[in-house]
């Protein structure tokens, strides 16, 4: 047939012949089922108007946290929480220095020091304090302990964002604290280091802040099924979860997202930083 015969100008050629008109309309259904369905469905991930965070959307639902043989990860048990968005990524020195610039909060010292100031390096040298007037003036939250770590675990349970596969140099930045590359990388720097959800760097680079206060027996003494539990009460204010470890950590066990660790809530230190969240 040549091209621009009548054939190929004028109706459809089809290859079992013209379509029915129950077919059209059974196609035309299913077609707009399928839009539907597309219009229907929560995006996964948006960007935050103040700050140009972007969000990864974590659904409702049962979580595994802890594990049955380490510490203060005991007792593994299981929480439920309800949607929440969590930064894909720590927050970066860019992020940040707007937010100083807008409120006149205390710049971080460690950004004047070249191994810490690339605009995209996440921002360290911040207190608990400091994570929070920043999540405040975003209109976000810090993540709670159960968030992180559901974040980073998924629904599966796995030790480590990406898997079960231990970590290595092209999955997340670790045993760095000696030499030229003892620094945080660039956000989003590994292709290999994505969780369950989309988040990056959960593993790795930078401890991170948590909204909770920091109690070694807060799983033991937690009840299966918990909703949505944030440690509040019973600690002291002056210690705080971090999470995630970071490129100082040359224990990779500290890599695991069931891992705990409280520290001195006016810690400045040039591996800890955060990420935040918003309820959904």
């Amino acid at each position: 047939m040549m091209i621009g015969s009548a054939s190929n100008l004028g109706e459809p050629n089809f290859p079992c012949g013209p379509i029915g008109a129950d077919a059209a309309a059974e196609l035309l259904i299913a077609l707009l089922r399928q839009r539907s369905a597309r219009q229907a469905a929560p995006p996964t991930e948006r960007t935050h108007p103040k700050d140009g965070s972007v969000l990864v959307f974590v659904p409702p639902g049962t979580y595994a946290l802890g594990s049955r043989s380490a510490g203060d990860e005991r007792p593994e048990h299981r929480v439920r929480l309800s949607g929440y968005w969590i930064g894909k990524f720590p927050i970066t020195q860019r992020q940040y220095a707007a937010f100083v610039r807008e409120t006149s909060h205390r710049a971080p010292e460690l950004a004047k020091d070249p191994r810490y100031a690339h605009p995209e390096q996440p921002v360290v040298g911040v207190s608990w304090a400091d994570a929070v007037a920043y999540a405040a003036w975003a209109g976000l939250v810090l993540p709670s302990e159960a968030q992180w770590e559901a974040a980073a675990r998924g629904k599966d349970g796995r030790a480590y964002p990406w898997g079960n596969e231990l970590p290595t140099r092209d999955r997340c930045a670790w045993n760095r604290r000696q030499g030229p590359t003892s620094q945080p990388s660039r956000v989003g720097s590994f292709a290999l280091d994505t969780g369950p959800f989309g988040t990056k760097d959960q593993a790795g680079n930078v401890w991170e802040w948590c909204r909770d206060g920091y109690d070694s027996e807060a799983y033991a003494k937690r009840s299966e099924d918990a909703v949505d539990p944030v440690v509040t009460r019973g600690v002291s204010p002056s210690q705080r979860v971090a999470r995630g470890g970071s490129y100082y950590s040359s224990d990779f066990s500290e890599l695991r997202a069931s891992y705990r660790r409280g520290g001195d809530a006016s810690s400045r230190f040039p591996n800890l930083g955060f990420r935040c969240a918003k309820p959904a």
